[in-house]
Parts: C-alpha cells; structure tokens; sequence
C-alpha cells in the first residue's frame, strides 16, 4: 500500500506539460508569421523599387528617343552638324515630364559628325519619403552623314560658263579650230579665232566677232536652237557691224554676220534665248552659288562647306598612312582671317610620288601611287592651294565609293575638292575614264552622272604656273583633265590641254586652249555641295546604347 500515492504525484507533475506545448507553438508562429510579414514586406518594397527603376529607365530612353527625334527632323537636315541644335550638357539640358517622373537630355557632335545623346530619369523613391530619388542615365551614337547628290538646279552645269564684260576687247575667245558643241554663256564680248565653231546655244552679252569666214555659229545646214547677242555682229576686220546682229541668211548685199539661228524670222537678238533660261526662276542663268565658309552664302546654317565638309578643316581623318594633306592649321577659314588664298602655306600635290590615305565617316582623299588611283569621296575642302602633277604619262584615273567604287550607278561617285588658293592640274592625265589603250582619258564613254570629280578654286594667282585673275589652270601642254571646273576668278586651258567637261567661272573668263575637247554628256545630278548651302544631311539608326545608373 505505501507505493501508491508515489505514483499519483508524478503523474500530477506533468499537468503543466500542455501549456508549455502550446506557449512554444505559439511562439514558433508567431515567428514565422512574423518572417513572413517581413519577407513580404520586403518584396513589396524591392517590387515597387524595381517598378521604379524600370520606369526610370523607361524614361531614360525617351529622353534618347527626343533626341533621336530633333536630328531626324526634317526641317533639321541644314544643321545636323551644329552644334546648338539641342543642349550640350547636364546643366542646360532639356527637361520632359512624364508619369511617374523627369528625363533631362542633351548632346554633344564631335569631328566626326557623331553625335553623342544623353539622357538622365529621375523618379521618385517607392521605399519612403526619406528615400533618394532613383536615377537612371542612358547614352547612344548617331552618325550624321554629308548630303548625297541630287537633281536641283544643275543649268549652269551644262554649259561654258564665261560671265565677264563687256570690256573694249574681246573678253572669251573660241580658240583656233575648237568646235564647242555645248552652250556657251559670254557675259561679255565673244570672239571666234580662225575655224573656230559653236555648235549649240549661244548667249552674248557684248558684240561678236567672227575672224574669218571660216568661223561661225552654227550652219546653214545646222543652226543653232537660240541664240542671243547683246550688241553688234562682225565678221573679219574689214567687215560691217551689223546692229541689232541678225541670222544668216542676211539680205542680199548685206554684210555676213556668220551666225544662224532656227527660225530667223522670229529670233529677237535683244531677247533671251531659252536655252539660257532657268525653268525654276523664268530668269537667266547665273553662277552657282558656291558657300565657302562661314558668311559667305546668304541663309547658310552651318558656316558654309569649310565647316560641313569631311575630310576637312573641322573634320579631320579617321583613317591615315602617309602624308595626306593638310586641311587647314586653325580652325578658321583663310579669308576670314585675311589671307584670301587660304592659310596652309605652299601648295599640296594631290599626286605625289608616294601614297598616301585620308577617310573619314563622310568622304576620302586617298592616292594610291602604285596604281595611279586617286580615290575621291564626299566633299573635301583644303584652306589653300593644290596642284596635281606627276612623272611619266600613265593616266591617273579618279573614283569613289559608289557601288563599291565601280560608279555603275547616278550620283555613285561624285565629289568636290573645295581650295580657298588655286588649283594647277600640269603634264598629267587625270581621268574618269581611261581608253583602251591605257594612254589617256576616253572622251568618248564618260557618264558624268555616275562620276565626276569638280574642282572649286576661290582665288587667284597663289602658286607657280598660275598668274593673277587665275584660279584654274590646267596645262600648259600634254596635259588632260575630265571633270568639273568652277573659279572665282579665270579658268585657263593651255594650248595643248584637253578638258572634256563643265568650266564654269563665278566673276571672270575661261580660255581655252586649241586642243579644248569643246563637248562633254549632259548632266543631271551634282553633288549639293557645289550649287547651295549645306543641307540634306542625314543620319543612321542609333547604336552603342550604353546604361547608367
């Protein structure tokens, strides 16, 4: 009997067992319920963090997204080089609002006409007041490139361009035995040397004469569309001005005047020809506006072609060997600085006997001398004078990058050299085309749509072989040149010089040679760089996005 109540008080010991049990569970849950409040707290705020983050840098590439948009305005194409087109730094940036927060962006342009976008989104911070904002920033690239060719005003282009005088002389002279079949603009008195013959549309400003019988303006058999000649006619020395000049035939026993016209009976000598008419504006045509560098073209955005063309001045090369020239030695365009004539000292020979390689982005002025290529590309502009000459007489043929450098197509490659000196093209033959015979241009199968380089010289008379009033010389002998010319000042072809293309002068004379081809194709389309202001620059999609943040 004495074992019993010892085994009742152990069993009253474990009453409390259950509570124990149960404080501890509670504990365990309360625990884990309070982890799980603070886990999903935690992922509530790291969720809307995120959200945030996310927006802002959804935001980030809208403020991309509205640069993007200004360069690739139309309205914008003039001055997709200038660099005030939008901000260029944090501090002055534009500032867009949208849900959920602010993008500032901005852009800088470097030498190489890439533009570098900006952008930097600030939201507000989901995880407290106290919170900093989230900033996210973005960068991307856009190339900008020069205008391509295009079919804008290219009258002039067509024609022998000569808009001196009247003076008391002659002021153009069709050389001995040059028959000119493209038309020929005479600001001021024509003379035609012994057999010389214009066969195409003429315009006089002054009076013309004709030194022998031998030369005239067109035939009985073949008269020219239309003509115009300002004041009188007369053939040889001893003959008889005829004025107002009229059309071949002239009346019985009347003084010859050498010159036929279609439909004699309603040509007006004192009108203007139709040949000369600019069908944009209904008026004569003029030169070309040529924009050389800042201020010199009326509505220029930019600062003329020193500033827009690549390589250049303000755009140097990105890919070099050898020695290319030297675009300029400041930043600023020669006559602006006084020296008309550009200031790079001496002049630079385009063909020298070594080679040499210039690319950027936009263009290319590269001599290859082992195979006599010089390979042009874009618009090129040298703040001084050059000249291209080289030993021997193996033809020097000139291209660019169209089609990869076959120019099959129009516009494939044209270029313009752009000098603020002279240009002085001697005993060499510098070719679109080569003939079959390896020994000179072929004058017969040029397409002056599909290539051509045109040279532009602005003043006169800045090296040896070139006097005053000349911008261009190309001879004096042995010499060919197949492309465009436009100066200033003179344009001179040597005696025994070819050129087989448009030579235009802006304020003098061009003289030719007896050897001048005096025809070349009719041209459509011209690089823009050579008839206006820069504009029509456009850009490639964006790339190299880069994130910050």
């Amino acid at each position: 009997m004495s074992g019993r109540p010892r085994s009742r008080h152990l069993l009253a010991d474990e009453r409390g067992q259950s509570l124990v049990l149960a404080l501890l569970v509670l504990t365990v849950l309360a625990i884990t319920l309070g982890a799980v409040i603070t886990f999903t707290a935690g992922n509530q705020r790291n969720a809307a963090y995120q959200k945030a983050a996310q927006v802002a840098r959804t935001l980030a590439e809208a403020g991309i997204n509205n640069g993007v948009s200004i360069l690739s305005n139309p309205t914008n194409s003039c001055c997709l080089i200038d660099s005030s087109l939008m901000p260029s730094s944090l501090a002055t940036a534009n500032t867009s609002t949208y849900p959920g927060g602010t993008v500032k962006w901005w852009g800088t342009i470097d030498n190489q006409m890439v533009w570098t976008l900006h952008a930097q989104a600030t939201v507000p911070n989901p995880t407290g007041p106290a919170a900093s904002p989230i900033v996210k920033a973005m960068t991307a690239q856009v190339q900008v490139h020069s205008p391509p060719p295009k079919k804008i005003d290219v009258a002039v282009w067509n024609t022998i361009y000569s808009p001196y005088g009247p003076t008391s002389s002659c002021d153009t002279t069709v050389a001995q035995g040059v028959n000119l079949t493209v038309p020929l603009y005479v600001g001021g008195n024509l003379c035609l040397a012994n057999s010389a013959t214009v066969n195409a549309p003429v315009y006089v400003g002054g009076y013309l004469y004709v030194n022998n019988k031998q030369a005239s303006i067109g035939s009985s058999a073949a008269p020219v569309h239309s003509a115009h000649v300002g004041s009188y006619c007369k053939v040889q020395n001893n003959g008889t001005q005829v004025n107002p000049c009229v059309s071949e035939p002239v009346k019985k026993n009347s003084p010859d005047t050498n010159i036929w016209v279609q439909n004699p009976s309603s040509w007006n000598p004192l009108g203007l020809p139709s040949d000369f008419i600019d069908p944009a504006t209904g008026k004569l045509i003029t030169a070309p506006t040529i924009c050389w560098g800042p201020g010199s073209c009326a509505g220029d955005p930019v600062g003329g072609w020193y500033t827009a063309s690549s390589p250049g001045p303000l755009h140097p090369c990105q890919t070099v060997s050898g020695t290319p020239p030297v675009f300029d030695n400041d930043t600023t365009w020669g006559p602006q600085e006084g020296q008309p004539g550009g200031s790079v000292p001496g002049t630079f020979n385009l063909t020298p006997p070594q080679s040499y390689t210039c690319k950027t982005a936009n263009g290319e002025l590269s001599w290859n001398a082992n195979t006599n290529t010089l390979t042009v590309a874009g618009t090129i502009f040298i703040d001084g004078s050059v000249t291209a000459t080289t030993a021997g007489n193996k033809p020097i043929e000139y291209t660019g990058w169209g089609s990869n450098g076959q120019c099959t197509n129009n516009g494939d490659c044209q270029a313009v050299i752009y000098v603020s000196g002279t240009v002085f093209i001697n005993s060499v033959k510098l070719c679109a085309v080569i003939n079959q015979a390896g020994n000179d241009c072929d004058w017969k199968n040029w397409d002056p749509n599909k290539k051509m380089l045109i040279f532009a010289a602005n003043y006169q008379g800045t090296q040896t072989g070139v006097g005053p009033n000349q911008g261009i010389v190309v001879g004096p002998s042995q010499t060919s040149f197949q492309g465009g010319l436009y100066a200033t000042y003179q344009i001179v072809t040597g005696q025994s010089a070819t050129t087989e293309g448009p030579l235009v002068s802006g304020q003098q004379t061009v003289i030719t040679g007896q050897q001048f081809g005096g025809t070349f194709p009719p041209i459509t389309i011209l690089p823009i760089s050579i008839q206006t202001y820069p504009q029509g620059f456009w850009i490639d999609p964006p790339k190299n996005y880069q994130f910050g943040g």
